[in-house]
């Protein structure tokens, strides 16, 4: 804001904002760096969801071990050495999760717990508004190349999970964060108790999916209790890919670890979310559960909505109807403005 005098009252001035671009020529390409190719990038934010009790944190302590001791992957992709972080809400460090990297068989003086935050010798939790604090972890410890965040949702600092703009604001450090760093962050989240597709399944704000680059289901097996798979939701990265299998065993501790199976798994998120319900859904009311999860208290342009909608499969008629079914509200923002949808 600029201020100018003119020989009596002042007078200000707004200054008009100017953008800032680069031509494509000054832009270096590069390839993806991959933790795990075709499933998760370095540089890049990613998502793990299922439901409570499924192992997530036994197969995030298994992500670990193999970035803690280079070991490959169960498909024979070789895996970047390097240390972890790991920030967890739900798991006891001395009781769960430590004896959980044992059991993986991690290299456990290159994993590090996040206990606390530090101000002012002050200690207060972490949230995700403290990306310049992992920023500088990271510049003590070069070698981490993996961030696990479980859950997610535990670390809001009190921001609405479920307000798309609100969930963006705060991811968004996080995700520059990985880029500038170049290591793979993962969030864990749960499953929300609808019915509908795989993408917009997962608790919170459909801001979650659409930040994370790769998003996978964990989920339990139809042919075995104590299997597991992990299937693809969202790749923007890789090609579309089938789904990884493990089974669960314990020591002899009775402390849970990873058993990768060779099968790939050729199931779906979809398909196996869908298994478990006899209850046939039909594309208006999938349709109605993904507006009400990104209307419900937040506005949102129409444009915005649409285009998503696209993304999803969803037809503009599809959409049309279940708009008129929630009874979304609409109005107009000013007369240059377009359209807004609200519930």
């Amino acid at each position: 804001m600029t201020r100018i005098f003119i020989s009596g009252p002042e007078v200000t001035v707004t200054a008009r904002p100017r953008i800032q671009t680069r031509r494509a020529s000054e832009v270096e390409a590069k390839p993806i760096a991959w933790l795990w190719q075709p499933y998760l990038a370095l540089g890049k934010f990613s998502m793990i969801v299922g439901d409570p009790g499924l192992s997530k944190s036994t197969l995030t302590a298994c992500i670990a071990a193999h970035v803690t001791t280079g070991r490959v992957w169960p498909d024979g992709m070789t895996c970047p050495s390097g240390e972890a972080l790991l920030v967890n809400a739900e798991d006891d460090p001395a009781d769960t999760t430590r004896p959980r990297l044992d059991a993986a068989g991690a290299a456990v003086d290159r994993i590090h717990f996040l206990d606390a935050v530090k101000v002012d010798q002050r200690e207060r939790s972490f949230n995700l508004s403290d990306v310049d604090a992992i920023d500088e972890f990271i510049d003590r410890h070069p070698q981490v190349r993996l961030v696990v965040i479980d859950p997610i949702s535990a670390y809001l600092a009190g921001v609405d999970s479920h307000k798309n703009a609100d969930v963006r604001g705060m991811l968004a450090p996080m995700s520059a964060l990985a880029a500038k760093r170049g290591v793979a962050v993962i969030g864990v989240s749960h499953l929300n108790k609808g019915q509908a597709a795989a993408i917009y399944r997962s608790s919170g704000s459909l801001a979650f999916v659409a930040a994370a680059r790769s998003v996978y289901l964990l989920a339990k097996s139809d042919d075995a209790p104590d299997r597991r798979v992990l299937l693809p939701v969202k790749n923007n990265l890789g090609p579309d890919t089938h789904g990884i299998g493990y089974s669960l065993r314990t020591t002899d501790a009775k402390v849970p670890y990873v058993e990768w199976s060779s099968e790939p798994v050729q199931q779906t998120a979809d398909e196996i979310l869908k298994s478990g319900s006899d209850e046939q859904r039909t594309a208006t009311e999938d349709c109605m559960d993904w507006l009400r999860a990104i209307l419900v208290g937040d506005e949102v342009l129409a444009i915005e909505v649409m285009n998503a909608a696209k993304e999803l499969g969803f037809s503009p008629k599809i959409l049309r109807r279940a708009r008129e079914k929630l009874g979304v509200r609409t109005r107009k923002d000013g007369v240059r403005g377009g359209w807004i949808w609200w519930l």
